[in-house]
């Protein structure tokens, strides 16, 4: 009997029943708590944009080029925290889950530290990256207020991933509830100038974001302190904290953040050549990935119960149970995908006329909406299988990945589908080669759509290479190791 046969022999009816009903059981206050985090993005972005179609550019180039790429990157970082929480709990070592969580605090200030400096010097990284004078000043005041708020996205994020790791979603499901009621009063008066505050627009609307951030921080200290088994977990014990101690926690987080800062720098500078078009241009890309972000977030829980339910039966030694978690994860993404991918294709201009009245601003919108139907299904289903390597703590494979499809792959296509250039010369530094008897045009020239027409190339890509990889270490390699 061949190798796949045996697999497919033991998930029988029953057990892939369980497994996907686990999954989505899983999944559902996953799924609201990561929904919360993006509505709370739309609504700063929909209030912002209403006040300013300037405003709303310049929220957009900061948190993208500088808060955003920040925040995926402490995520990476600390995504040991939720897989070696998943793995421990599996294998009922429940003490270890405290003890992986307790570590992962000092460590995420720490990084949030290096990221309120960063956002300290955002109009320089701006100018640096050939955004205008107005646009990095703007940008600039709006990571300068950001950077208080990044301090606390850390010890937010790892007290988050341990809970999720011990099948806890559901508190910060409630605490994320609250944050979007908090988070509409305070844009509203700091946006537009309520309640004794002065208009601030996208500036206010950052602080808004950092009073959520520390809010969330805090109430899920104050939740893991008082309503866990403080006993069960070791919350209070004392720890080792030698570096060589948890170096495995470490390295799964270097390996997450660098391939999820590879992905965003990708996003980031589609950003950047946004930028290079125009306002209008910029602003209609903003409110296009926020937008797309609402789904996106959707199947992003679906990731991550993925990346557990991975995790759980790895640390059960079952790698039978791992290949059909990241299955039933695909499956189940793909049915979430199909009627939002309906709605963002057949309501294109409905849905930009909720963020602006500019006209113009409008209708640079749609057509991107409208490409981001099948940027949807393509971009989740890749993310779900890169959970799951995460979960089954393949490290390095799918930052190689990541480096080959959003970097070397989706850059220099978007450029060419982005712009159009005609040359007449070859020139380097200045000095010229050759001289051309006819003038070359480079480029496609499609301009803001072509942002999104090489994102469905690359995410294609990343998605062929990352489940080859998944189901050859699950389905495959283990078995052949046995076997021999």
């Amino acid at each position: 009997m061949s190798t796949l046969e045996t697999h497919y022999e033991k998930w029988n009816k029953e057990r892939v029943k369980r497994q996907f009903s686990q999954l989505v059981i899983l999944s559902i206050p996953i799924i609201l708590q990561r929904l919360g985090i993006m509505t709370l993005g739309i609504v700063d972005t929909a209030m912002v944009a209403r006040y300013s179609t300037t405003e709303v550019a310049f929220q957009g180039i900061a948190n993208t080029a500088i808060g955003s790429t920040l925040i995926v990157a402490l995520i990476g970082l600390l995504m040991g925290t939720m897989v070696l929480t998943s793995n421990a709990y599996g294998a009922r070592d429940y003490k270890r889950c405290g003890r992986i969580w307790r570590r992962s605090i000092p460590y995420s200030i720490a990084m949030g530290m290096f990221g309120f400096l960063i956002c300290l010097f955002g109009e320089p990284i701006l100018l640096m990256l050939g955004q205008t004078d107005v646009i990095s000043k703007g940008g600039g005041e709006v990571a300068q207020v950001l950077s208080f708020g990044i301090l606390m996205v850390g010890p937010m994020l790892a007290s988050q991933f341990f809970l999720e790791g011990i099948n806890r979603p559901l508190p910060g499901m409630i605490l994320m509830f609250i944050a979007n009621i908090l988070n509409v009063g305070l844009n509203w008066m700091l946006v537009y100038g309520h309640m004794g505050f002065d208009p601030m627009g996208a500036v206010g609307s950052a602080w808004a974001t950092t009073i959520i951030r520390t809010f969330l921080a805090i109430a899920l200290f104050a939740y893991i302190f008082t309503q866990l088994d403080r006993e069960k977990y070791g919350i209070f014990e004392k720890i080792d904290m030698k570096w060589a101690i948890w170096k495995k926690q470490r390295h799964i987080g270097y390996a997450a953040g660098f391939t999820n800062i590879i992905e965003h720098v990708g996003f980031a500078t589609l950003y950047v050549f946004a930028g290079f078009i125009g306002t209008i241009s910029l602003g209609a890309l903003s409110i296009a990935f926020t937008v797309f972000g609402v789904p996106f977030m959707i199947c992003y829980g679906v990731a991550g119960a993925t990346s557990v339910r991975v995790g759980i039966a790895m640390g059960r030694g079952d790698y039978h149970d791992m290949a059909l978690a990241g299955i039933c994860g695909l499956a189940f993404n793909a049915m979430i995908c199909i009627p939002l991918m309906m709605v963002l294709y057949f309501f294109p201009d409905m849905i930009a006329n909720m963020f602006s009245r500019d006209m113009l601003l409008v209708a640079a919108t749609i057509p991107l909406m409208t490409l981001s139907a099948w940027m949807l299904i393509l971009d989740t289903a890749q993310t779900v299988m890169g959970n799951a390597l995460r979960g089954a703590q393949d490290i390095w494979m799918p930052a190689i990945f990541y480096i080959f499809c959003y970097s070397l792959v989706m850059i220099p296509l978007a450029a060419f589908m982005t712009f159009q250039e005609t040359y007449q010369a070859v020139t380097v530094f200045g000095l010229t080669l050759l001289t051309l008897k006819e003038p070359i045009t480079i480029g496609l020239g499609h301009g803001t759509t072509g942002l999104i027409e090489c994102i469905i190339v690359a995410s294609f890509l990343s998605l062929i290479l990352l489940s080859a990889r998944f189901f050859y270490l699950t389905l495959i390699k283990k078995r052949t190791h046995e076997n021999g």
